[in-house]
């Protein structure tokens, strides 16, 4: 990238899609129109039901698609240049259903894998993964969490900039997948992350912004934090008196309630501003409330909702 003298210049970012459309054989659209970015140091969680596009853009993004129409850019390097292959070895891909070669031992591919970057160190990245044990077995007798421990390993073996994971925990027993995201959660600290997953409870603790696909086109892109202020949160409160007297004065004040058998549930827009005029209410009616917590809105419930949304 050139820059002249007194441009503002930045760098390029990891991830560039441009109006980018991908049409199957037989006409069958994949994606349309799609144009997102994720910033340097972003950790984005792609998102949608099936069919939405999600792997089709993993997929273009490594290299293994062509776009029908638009650019796919890495690192500002559009997909089919030159400079593209440069590019894609500044990235490090876990995909859907890796391909690997079953008869080789884990330090066989491992080592095929740092050849073919041309950098990296296999005894630095064996030991994070808990791989030393194994490294001398064939892949084909590691169970599915070890094999995916390996392609996570392999996918940081030259040191990425950029990590693209597709369902990296799919398929995974509850512990597996834990640990899968232990190891996760430590690849992403300092790297810029598209993670696609259907799983969204691994979206939201993994990640800090959100991409939503749906039947092809993005419909939204957006800081999880962001997202949430948006919604309503849901308070808890609990009184002395019971949750029926605390249910019948707060319905007095014209607010709609859940209860259950330890207190009450009211929705609540701005907490901070809402909360302590409502606890002074409460106190001056002579109700005692010993606890108040609000819960934040998780990312299932406002991915359900807005796919409801979209779909009425």
């Amino acid at each position: 990238m050139k820059c002249w003298s007194g441009a503002d210049c930045k760098p390029p970012l990891p991830v560039e899609l441009r109006h980018a459309t991908k049409v199957y054989p037989g006409n069958v659209r994949a994606l349309h129109d799609v144009t997102l970015r994720v910033e340097e140091g972003d950790r984005a969680c792609l998102l949608g039901p099936n069919g939405a596009g999600k792997t089709t853009v993993i997929r273009l993004l490594n290299g293994a698609l062509a776009p029908t129409r638009g650019e796919v850019l890495l690192f500002g390097e559009p997909s089919g240049s030159a400079g593209f292959l440069g590019a894609k070895r500044r990235s490090g891909v876990v995909p859907q259903a890796p391909g690997m070669y079953e008869d080789l031992t884990a330090a066989e591919y491992l080592e095929l894998v740092r050849r073919l970057y041309g950098r990296g160190d296999l005894s630095s990245i064996a030991e994070p993964f808990g791989l030393t044990p194994f490294l001398h077995r064939r892949l084909a007798q590691l169970s599915g969490g070890f094999q995916r421990r390996v392609t996570l390993a392999a996918a940081l073996l030259a040191e990425p900039d950029l990590l693209l994971l597709d369902e990296p925990t799919a398929g995974l027993d509850p512990i597996a997948a834990r640990d899968t995201h232990e190891f996760l959660r430590r690849m992403m600290e300092s790297r810029t992350t598209l993670l696609c997953t259907h799983n969204l409870a691994e979206a939201e603790a993994l990640c800090n912004s959100v991409i939503i696909l749906r039947a092809g086109k993005v419909l939204l892109h957006e800081k999880i934090d962001a997202l949430r202020r948006r919604f309503p949160r849901r308070v808890f409160l609990a009184a002395r008196q019971g949750p029926d007297a605390l249910a019948t004065q707060i319905l007095r004040m014209g607010r709609a309630i859940g209860t259950d058998q330890q207190g009450v549930w009211i929705t609540v827009t701005e907490p901070e501003l809402e909360l302590p005029a409502l606890l002074r209410e409460l106190l001056i009616s002579g109700l005692d409330v010993y606890e108040s917590h609000v819960v934040e809105p998780s990312l299932e419930g406002m991915f359900l909702e807005l796919m409801q949304e979209a779909d009425q």
